[in-house]
């Protein structure tokens, strides 16, 4: 299992996926997203940036999500971001 390379997407109406190996986690969107365009940022305590493309405009939008904050509530360890070197939005 390549836990270096995690996955991110909005296939699913109001929710994304962000996904290490054989863990995913879902987490609730705007139901405007429509998809991830690209990752600006990223560190390994949980942390991007990245734009996306919202119905509510023509341009591409910067914006960020806290997945430790997500971890956290879910009881997931703080280190399974710590050997992510690159995130693909599929």
């Amino acid at each position: 299992m390549d836990t270096s390379v995690a996955t991110l997407t909005n296939r699913s109406d109001h929710y994304s996926f962000f996904q290490i190996g054989d863990l995913a986690i879902k987490f609730y969107t705007s139901p405007y997203l429509e998809y991830y365009s690209g990752i600006d940022l990223w560190d390994d305590r949980g942390y991007l940036e990245y734009k996306g493309k919202f119905s509510t405009g023509p341009e591409l939008i910067e914006d960020s999500i806290d997945l430790a904050h997500i971890t956290e509530r879910l009881h997931l360890s703080k280190d399974i971001f710590k050997g992510i070197k690159e995130i693909r939005i599929i």
